[in-house]
């Protein structure tokens, strides 16, 4: 919708309307007609004065410009909300009477009192959430939008302009006092309050591993067709009715009473405003009460904590947040990469969950920049033990880019939209998932299905009693797990250790003994249909909570049990193919191994082609590895093998050939030309890279104390690599014990020199005379950086 020039000679002067000009009326050609006509045939006829609060000092305390924008966005604002709310109005013109004074001229609403002043609410309420985004980013606030309503009392067309100019006076003194547009709006959610007249509809947040469903959740909506079904509405009319606590404690009974029902076995993500917690009407019991009512536990909720709003007593809402942990709850941050205090707050709360803004995830797949950060924040994620869930995915490719990044969880219309009752992704994103995460593998395949390993399963039905499950293992000492199944599909396993613990407590068998077993099994294990690969349910069963990480995968055919496997046996089989695989590709980092290195070097010299072979190795490793373990040796050999990649392919050829030797011994395959930038490349993201390895401590000293080769104890540099470079020219035949020897005598000088270091060989290239004279080496890099 175009702003309409049919206002243009309204002038709004210290809340007075006055007429630009002396043109003969305040609507002109066509518009006036229409109106006229409108007001003629006994439309109601009404104008809704929309602006923002204090916008004169704005543009004091900002730059003409920025005042400017926000006004211009607010406008923006504007005609969005008329196009979306007043599409069915016989009438909808709007104009900027000023900047940050907005007109809308309504034509066809009812005629009750009311009428007109719930379109005002409406539209600013609208107009405000529009405007929030831009607000922040230019001015670092959000402002207020006030708004005033005014019917056209005309009785004759031809008083039409008197009639207009009066109404919009009333309705500019209703907007500057703050009089009006709000009224309706709050009359309106009170009625929602008391009649309970909020439900909930539930996204999946899908595991990225496997495709199943993780958890889902819970979004509130207002009644339907009702102004305020939008949760950002419902919740910006609460605010100012002063009743979030009351809105979300009956929007959190909505969500829990929905959810129960449906049996799905998977978590359900509760959104909670920081505020709640800090609200003195606030009973900690509460949630736990609901729970009790719908037959949940703690365990099966993750509050949401929105990084929206901000926190001032952060030791009380700490203190609460402490609470809910202790009872089981997990606890998510939900728009990172947005909001108040970003990674302060996310460091402050020590999340279980982080939800990463759907603003850095759309259009991941294509922006060098937001995948830059996601894989910023995968790392510290798995720094502080929580996992990361991507939202607003909306296409397979941003779907495919976060799995390779190494996402855990995803959330998006284009995995499921929200719905009531929930509804689980299609199956064809499903087998997307797992088709993606196949490639993931990057070579370290075991593709069978599943169901290979499957083994008969232990069953007991739902109604079977906390006693007679006992009884069962007591007898069966070898069994260590049953699948708990009604009418053939799964809904929870129980795990006799865990079995144990719980009739350990005080009371325990007390409390449980006569029970049904739902009481106490685990209500969403791990399930993949029969024809998922091994590899993929391994990825799947490795990225479960800790206290679940070696309980059994059920199997199940078309949702319908087919067998168990335990984790163990998921092992041997990729043991079994790993000698195998490790000759074609490393297992750790996916790249090419030695096999597929040999080859190419010989398809290399068979075609003659001229090139540079650089082996790369860590200095002090094994130390490394002694002093921090091997999880973070893993890490610090993926970290290069991803250094290395990314120098390659930002200053090598398209072709050039990255392979891993084993261990920390890395080779690079390039053209002559471009192995020089693609050695310092790697060398500087090295630098910068590998302090972050070590504990501050040690970063400060500058060396780590451990057990060298010799044995004995000393100290050792922090990590470095060293890059020593070979010229192949292939004009001759090159056996691999000729470039073995060359590459280790060139690496054994380039390790001698201090920090990251790489070390070209100027001998004559293998394959060609030698050519003597001058040094054997010239070294290049960063000497004695760390």
């Amino acid at each position: 919708m175009q702003f309409s020039p049919c206002l243009n000679e309204i002038a709004v002067r210290d809340g007075a309307i006055a007429k630009a000009g002396s043109g003969p009326g305040l609507l002109r050609g066509a518009h006036r007609d229409r109106v006229a006509d409108h007001v003629a045939g006994g439309g109601a006829l009404g104008v809704v004065m929309l602006e923002i609060h204090d916008f004169s000092l704005l543009r004091r305390l900002f730059r003409p410009e920025v005042a400017l924008a926000v006004a211009d966005a607010m406008a923006v604002a504007v005609e969005q909300a008329v196009a979306r709310r007043l599409a069915a109005h016989a009438v909808a013109l709007a104009e900027v009477v000023e900047p940050g004074r907005v007109l809308v001229l309504v034509g066809g609403w009812d005629e009750d009192a009311d009428a007109l002043d719930r379109v005002a609410a409406v539209l600013r309420l609208e107009v405000r959430g529009g405007l929030r985004e831009e607000a922040l980013r230019l001015t670092g606030q959000a402002l207020e939008i006030r708004g005033g309503a005014a019917a056209v009392i005309v009785g004759d067309p031809i008083a039409l302009d008197m009639a207009l100019a009066a109404a919009l006076s009333e309705a500019a003194r209703l907007a500057a006092g703050g009089e009006g547009g709000s009224a309706p709006a709050i009359r309106e959610f009170r009625e929602i309050l008391e009649l309970g007249r909020v439900r909930a509809v539930y996204q999946p947040i899908v595991n990225l591993r496997g495709g199943d469903v993780f958890a889902w959740e819970a979004l509130a909506r207002g009644p339907l067709k009702s102004p305020l079904e939008s949760p950002a509405m419902l919740f910006d009319v609460a605010e100012e009715a002063g009743a979030v606590f009351a809105l979300e404690k009956l929007c959190r009974e909505a969500a829990i009473k929905g959810f129960s029902r449906r049996g799905q076995g998977a978590r359900l993500f509760c959104n909670v405003h920081p505020r709640t917690l800090l609200d003195p009407q606030f009973t900690p019991g509460e949630t736990r009460r609901l729970l009790d009512k719908y037959g949940m536990e703690p365990r099966d909720v993750v509050l949401e904590i929105t990084e929206r709003h901000s926190v001032k007593d952060f030791n009380l809402f700490h203190r609460t947040l402490a609470h809910y942990r202790d009872a089981g709850y997990g606890v998510a941050v939900d728009d990172v990469g947005t909001g108040y205090s970003g990674l302060f707050s996310i460091a402050e709360i020590k999340p279980d969950f982080m939800k990463i803004d759907m603003s850095l995830v759309r259009g991941v797949d294509a922006n060098p920049v937001k995948r830059a950060l996601l894989e910023t924040m995968l790392t510290f994620s798995d720094k502080i033990g929580c996992r990361i869930v991507a939202e607003g995915i909306e296409t397979e490719a941003e779907l495919a880019c976060c799995i390779r990044l190494g996402v855990h969880f995803g959330q998006g219309y284009f995995l499921g939209r929200p719905e009531c009752p929930a509804v689980p992704p299609r199956e064809e994103v499903r087998l997307t998932i797992i088709r993606c995460a196949s490639q993931v593998a990057d070579g370290f395949k075991c593709s069978s299905p599943i169901n290979d390993l499957a083994e008969r399963t232990h069953q007991i039905p739902p109604y079977a009693s906390v006693g007679e499950v006992k009884q069962f293992f007591d007898g069966n000492e070898s069994v260590h797990a049953v699948a708990v199944v009604r009418e053939g599909r799964p809904e929870g396993l129980i795990m006799s250790h865990h079995l144990d613990r719980v009739l350990s407590t005080p009371y325990g068998l007390a409390l449980y003994l006569r029970r049904d077993v739902t009481r106490i099994m685990d209500p969403s294990p791990l399930a993949v249909e029969w024809d998922t690969p091994v590899e993929v349910a391994a990825q799947a069963a490795m990225a479960r909570d800790r206290e679940k990480l070696y309980d059994p995968i059920l199997v199940t055919c078309r949702g319908r049990l087919a067998g168990m496997v335990s984790v163990r046996r998921i092992l041997d089989a990729l043991a079994c193919v790993q000698v195998e695989m490790a000759k074609g590709a490393n297992p750790l980092t996916g790249l090419p191994g030695n096999v597929a290195i040999e080859r190419e070097i010989a398809r290399r010299a068979e075609a003659g082609r001229p090139t540079s072979f650089v082996y790369a190795d860590l200095d002090n490793f094994k130390v490394f590895n002694d002093v921090y373990g091997f999880q973070d040796g893993d890490k610090a050999i993926l970290m290069t093998a991803r250094i290395l990649g990314e120098a390659l392919a930002a200053q090598g050829a398209p072709d050039d050939f990255l392979g891993h030797v084993g261990g920390d011994d890395f080779v690079i395959l390039c053209d002559a030309a471009s192995v020089e930038p693609v050695c310092r490349a790697a060398l500087a993201a090295f630098a910068a890279a590998s302090p972050a390895l070590f504990t501050a401590e040690d970063r400060e000293r500058g060396y780590i104390e451990g057990q060298g080769r010799d044995g004995r104890v000393g100290r050792f540099p922090l990590l470095t690599v060293s890059m020593g470079v070979i010229d192949c020219a292939f004009a001759v035949p090159v056996t691999m014990d000729e470039l073995g020897l060359r590459a280790a005598a060139v690496k054994k000088y380039a390790k001698s020199n201090p920090g990251n270091t790489f070390v070209r060989d100027r001998r004559a290239p293998l394959g060609l005379p030698e050519i003597g004279g001058g040094d054997a080496f010239c070294a290049g890099g960063t000497p004695g950086a760390a």
